[in-house]
């Protein structure tokens, strides 16, 4: 009976490999993955070439879609340039994905699908923060070498009143996340020969709101044909202030850091102290059954939800 029920199972995994096979041969020769790929790759291109359009169009306005969110986070963070392919479709598969992972996992090793989902939502505020992260080292990065960016423009605009070309003899001496800001514009003014165009598209491609106000007063300088480096001069006193009110905003952010981190102490001790003092294992009440698990269930979402908020607003 073992012998028949051993030719039985190496019979239909010959047959499943053969069958994967010919399905991987049928996919090859009609290249599935490449026109997935390619369809792909044409609707992102499609959706940036509409978004450029309506920007020139009808200007910049709020778009809530969450495919244009996280292509903006993706963007803001930088990442693009390791990972080309990444966009913010592709960072929501792998979200969803992880999610779903370690929910089932966690929830199989732990026989505890409340703490499966709690890691799950671990694991998923640790992708964001992650990307929300390097998104605030771009936005910082450009906000330190914003007064250097105004200091190169100022310099080259006394021998030149076009806006494309001081731009281009700026591109040298600059670095960084800067650098890529001016060759986008430089590259979309070449391929269009629209530059407001480009300002549009460049002011979209930073989240940092200083540099998106020097955009659009160079705009305007360039429609109304004033002084550069008059402009210029006012915006090196706005980035001063901003520079000043930055740290002042870093001070608060720490503040609430720290307290966060004491009242997170202040209650595990408060917690102990209370069922000490009554003779009561409150540890034992929380975790022993479903009301109690579902209370720490939600406040482990709320203080993942304070984390990730601290770190959207830390730039």
């Amino acid at each position: 009976m073992n012998l028949i029920q051993m030719i039985l199972w190496i019979t239909i995994s010959a047959c499943v490999f053969a069958l994967s096979l010919l399905i991987h041969k049928e996919m090859v020769e009609k290249s599935v993955f490449s026109t997935i790929a390619r369809k792909y790759k044409t609707q992102h291109r499609r959706r940036k070439a509409e978004e450029n359009w309506f920007v020139s169009k009808y200007g910049v306005i709020e778009n809530r879609s969450i495919f244009y969110k996280l292509d903006r986070l993706i963007l803001m963070s930088g990442l693009k340039r390791r990972m080309p392919h990444l966009s913010g479709e592709t960072f929501l598969g792998v979200v969803i994905l992880s999610f779903v992972g370690t929910a089932y996992f966690g929830g199989v090793i732990s026989k505890n699908w409340l703490l499966g989902l709690f890691l799950a939502a671990c694991v998923v505020t640790v992708l964001f923060i992650f990307v929300i992260f390097h998104a605030g080292q771009t936005y910082n990065r450009i906000e330190d070498d914003t007064s250097l960016f105004i200091s190169i423009l100022s310099n080259h605009a006394k021998s030149s009143s076009d806006i494309v070309t001081i731009m281009s003899r700026t591109l040298p001496s600059m670095d960084g996340p800067i650098k890529e800001l001016i060759s986008k514009f430089l590259l979309h003014a070449e391929q269009t020969g629209n530059v407001d165009l480009a300002f549009d598209v460049m002011k979209e491609s930073v989240d940092n709101r200083t540099m998106q106000t020097i955009i659009v007063n160079l705009k305007n300088c360039m429609h109304y044909q004033a002084n550069y480096e008059e402009v210029l001069q006012q915006m090196m006193n706005q980035v001063s202030e901003a520079l000043s009110a930055r740290e002042e905003r870093k001070n608060i952010l720490f503040s609430m850091k720290i307290t966060l981190v004491s009242v997170s102490i202040m209650s595990v001790i408060i917690i102990y102290l209370i069922g000490k003092g009554i003779g009561v294992d409150v540890k034992a009440i929380l975790t022993g059954n479903l009301a109690g698990q579902v209370i720490l269930f939600i406040t482990g979402l709320l203080y993942l939800f304070v984390i990730t908020k601290l770190f959207g607003v830390d730039k």
